[in-house]
Formats: structure tokens, C-alpha cells, sequence
């Protein structure tokens, strides 16, 4: 396929300027290079749930930001005026609604349906009733909501979510469903998702659905951090020229429980994290992730990652691209560099990094240059903000820093039962086999967390031993 520059030049100019962006042929992560948007140990689970499920929806709901005004006064109008309710009985209503929906000034979900009223961010003490901290807390939100949206195959079916059907909450459905014609919720442009973790999530979401109302509000949340974190570290490790991301098992990655000590050798320390995702690697991350972006841009966009723009390329030998691949390279690196010429606090980046020679003979070497100027010639700010984007949402649940050992990953029990119901969906299964399970999504243990695990799920009294030489061991986990 022939490198379309003007392609370039549309999504990287405005008007004749040159605008240092990225993802506009792919979208693979829910960050950006603004300081307008925050998801981290503040932000709520729930909060992304109810937005993801009001896209999946899609029925004009609003999210009960303000309980009197959107929930009670709509109730109450309709218990009036549509159900010819006397005033004191609809005010009894309203009373026990209260009691059981709005618990220490938050919305208190009781039917999966109702996932979709929750609101993006919580009346919560640690956010700040700062009106700009609390938006920056929403666009947070939103991007990750509308990452998860893009795991989810677009004909799934609204069946799935029945919810109760008793008089209490078939009444507040009635009430809070809009009517008419509403406007389409606004969803950003589809996020690429590696396919092995879509696929994944197809089956998961599916299982999830089907279980008991009280699972579902229970744990829904941690499944979607889960699938949040699990798709933005696989693509993280991705995210690079000779990355082999077409294979269908994911990168393996060491945990340990939150509750271990980890010594500098043990293996979440030398195979976990830092292992894979070092510092380094995130502080390349904008640059790494413009030069797959502008390959895209300039091949059609959502081509993928490296392995796929390679073959998008290798369809029109190379000699019929080389001088479009030299004039797109020499274009960037003119352009970014005059652009940051222009930013008296990033001139240092020049100086650091010169102007190379563009001397290329195949589609590898394009590309290898194109990351090398992206990476070269990167804003110091971004570096940062990308960094501590990353590492705010893993430390939510799943990454601690730890004093000597640095960042391991980790499973605290609520998230390991979770997790071993939702990879054996709650079958028994051999001990063994769960493992395997565990391994398919790129959680790893070492001899030393598997004891602990063990003794843990004895604990529960969750592990059996039911084999005649006592040597087979299954698991059953039922939420």
C-alpha cells in the first residue's frame, strides 16, 4: 500500500501548523497528553461502570449526579401524575426509596439495571469540591469507559441485562427511563484492542451477566479494572518496533498477594513490573506510541501495532515507498524540531538529541527511524504525565511500590477470589488447571505465592482434596 503523506498532514496540522499529537490513526490507550484528565486511588470503580453501561445502553440515561433532583423529584412526578398516586402514599415511597438507594450521601445500587445511573464521580471527602479537579476526575472516567466500551462486541445483546423485575424496582425503571427521541451518547473513536483480550472479554462479560443479581453489583466493578489494566498492560509491552504482539498468548507477568513480602530476587521483582514495563519504557511511551500512530495515519488508520504495519506495508515492495518514506521522515523531523525551537523551555531537547541523517533500505528501517525521531524528539512533559497516567491506574488495585523491591504487581484476596470464580467460572477445577487459567491472562506465581495462595483458598475452605492418593486438588469458587 502506497504511505498516504496528505493523511499525515490532515490529522497533524491545523491549517498549515504543525500540532505535536497522537492517536489519530489509532486509538490503543485511554491517556492523553493533556493535564485535563485524572484516574487514580481517588477515582471510583463504580463511576466507570455506570458510564460504561449508559454507552452500552444507550437509552438517553442520565447518571444520578444530585439524588433530590435527578431520582426523587422524577418519582415522585411520576407517582403523581402517571400512577394516580395518592401525595402521602408517593411521599412513603420516596421514604423507603431513600432508605435503600442513597447510603451516606451516595447512590446505593440494588439491581444490575441500575448500573447505569451510577455517576461518574462520587460525593467523596478525598475528591475536592473544586469544580475543575472534579471534571479532570470525569474526563478520567470517561476515557476508560469508553476503553472498555471498545472490548465490547457491538451486537451484544441489552437482554443480557434483566435485572430485578419486583414491583419496587419495575416502578423506578418506569420512572427514570427517558421518553421520546433522545441524543445519541457522545462515544470517543474506538480504541484498538489486542484481539485475544477482546475475545476474552466477549466470553467474561457474557459469564458475568448471568450470574446472581448480588454478584453482579458486587463485582462488575472489579471486572472491568481487571479488564482495564490487563488490556492496557498487554498493549503497553506492544507498543514498540519488533514487538511480536500477533502471538496469542499474552506477555506473562509475575504477581505476588498484597499481604507477601518481596525480596529483590524474588521472581514478581525479576519478572514482573519492572521486568517488562521499566521506566524507561514508560517515559518512551508518547513517543513510542506517535510513531504507530502516524504509520497508521498514513496507512488507512486501526492497521495495529508493529508486526501489522509491516505486512500493511510489505504488500507494495519497498522501492515503490522508499521516497515517500524519506519525505514523511525528513517532513517530521523538520517540522518537530522547529516546534520545539519554538518552546523556549524544551530547546535542551535539541541539543540533545540532533538532526540524523534519514538513510533507509526497508520497511523495518522506516520504521525503526520513525520511532527513533518520535522518541528522540519527545516533549520532557509528556514523559511524566504519560508515566504517572499509567501508574496511577494499576496503583489503584494492582501495583504497590515497594520500598526496596520498587513496583510488583499484586493481588489483594477480594481480587484473587474474584478472579479464580471468574477464570473457572466457578466450576470446580483442578488446582493445577486454575493456574493454567491464571496463566492464560498473563498472571504468573512463584513457588513461594502459590503456597500462599493455597493456604488462603484453605482458608475459605474453597480447596479439596478429593482423589483416593490425596494428591489432586480442586478449587470451587461460587460468588
Amino acid at each position: 500500500m502506497k504511505i498516504n503523506i496528505e493523511a499525515y498532514n490532515e490529522h497533524y496540522h491545523q491549517g498549515s501548523k504543525f500540532i505535536d499529537r497522537f492517536q489519530e490513526g489509532i486509538k490503543l490507550i485511554p491517556f492523553d497528553s493533556r493535564n485535563a484528565s485524572i484516574y487514580d486511588k481517588n477515582s471510583s470503580l463504580l463511576g466507570t461502570t455506570g458510564e460504561m453501561f449508559r454507552l452500552w445502553i444507550n437509552d438517553g440515561t442520565k447518571a444520578i449526579e444530585d439524588f433530590e433532583e435527578s431520582a426523587v423529584k422524577p418519582i415522585r412526578e411520576y407517582l403523581i401524575n402517571s400512577k394516580q398516586m395518592p401525595l402521602t402514599q408517593a411521599n412513603e415511597f420516596i421514604r423507603m426509596m431513600k432508605d435503600i438507594m442513597f447510603l451516606n450521601g451516595n447512590l446505593n445500587i440494588t439491581d444490575s439495571s441500575f448500573l447505569k445511573y451510577l455517576p461518574l464521580v462520587p460525593n467523596d471527602e478525598r475528591i475536592t469540591n473544586n469544580d475543575k479537579t472534579r471534571n479532570k476526575y470525569k474526563d478520567g472516567q470517561k476515557k476508560l469507559s469508553n476503553y472498555l466500551y471498545s472490548m465490547l462486541p457491538s451486537n451484544t445483546d441489552h437482554s443480557l441485562l434483566t435485572g430485578s423485575k419486583d414491583l419496587f424496582s419495575r416502578i423506578l425503571k418506569e420512572a427514570l427511563t427517558p421518553v421520546g427521541s433522545f441524543p445519541e451518547m457522545k462515544k470517543e473513536k474506538e480504541y484498538y484492542i489486542l484481539r485475544q483480550i477482546r475475545d476474552s472479554f466477549k466470553t467474561d462479560f457474557e459469564w458475568m451477566m448471568k450470574q446472581e443479581e448480588p454478584v453482579k453489583i458486587k463485582y462488575m466493578h472489579l471486572f472491568l479494572y481487571f479488564y482495564a489494566c490487563y488490556s492496557v498492560t498487554q498493549a503497553i509491552v506492544n507498543i514498540n518496533a519488533k514487538s511480536d504482539y500477533n502471538s496469542s498468548y499474552p506477555k506473562p507477568f509475575y504477581f505476588i498477594l498484597s499481604n507477601e513480602k518481596a525480596s529483590v530476587n524474588h521472581d514478581a521483582v525479576l519478572r514482573g513490573w519492572t521486568h517488562n514495563i521499566p521506566t524507561k519504557s514508560l517515559d518512551r511511551l508518547y513517543g513510542k506510541s506517535q510513531a504507530i500512530d502516524i504509520a497508521n495515519c498514513v496507512l488507512g488508520k486501526n492497521v495495529g501495532f508493529y508486526s501489522d504495519i509491516i505486512n500493511k506495508l510489505e504488500e507494495t515492495p519497498f522501492e515503490e515507498n522508499k521516497e515517500l518514506c524519506i519525505e514523511l521522515l525528513r517532513l517530521y523531523q523538520a517540522e518537530k524540531r522547529n516546534a520545539l525551537s519554538n518552546r523556549p523551555s524544551e530547546k535542551h531537547v535539541l541539543e540533545s538529541f540532533g538532526e540524523i541523517e534519514i538513510d533507509i533500505h526497508s520497511y523495518e528501517d522506516f520504521f525503526i527511524t520513525l520511532e527513533k525521531l518520535c522518541v528522540g524528539l519527545q516533549s520532557p512533559s509528556y514523559t511524566s504525565r504519560m508515566r504517572k497516567k499509567v501508574l496511577d491506574l494499576l496503583s489503584v488495585r494492582f501495583l504497590q511500590n515497594r520500598k526496596r523491591s520498587g513496583y510488583v504487581l499484586t493481588l489483594d484476596n477480594e481480587m484473587l477470589t474474584f478472579l479464580v470464580a471468574l477464570f473457572t467460572k466457578s466450576k470446580k477445577t483442578k488446582l493445577e488447571d486454575m493456574y493454567k487459567r491464571f496463566n492464560s491472562y498473563g498472571i504468573h506465581f512463584n513457588r513461594g505465592s502459590r503456597i500462599a495462595i493455597e493456604e488462603y483458598l484453605l482458608k475459605l475452605n474453597i480447596l479439596d482434596r478429593k482423589s483416593d492418593s490425596g494428591e489432586a486438588q480442586y478449587v470451587t469458587v461460587i460468588l
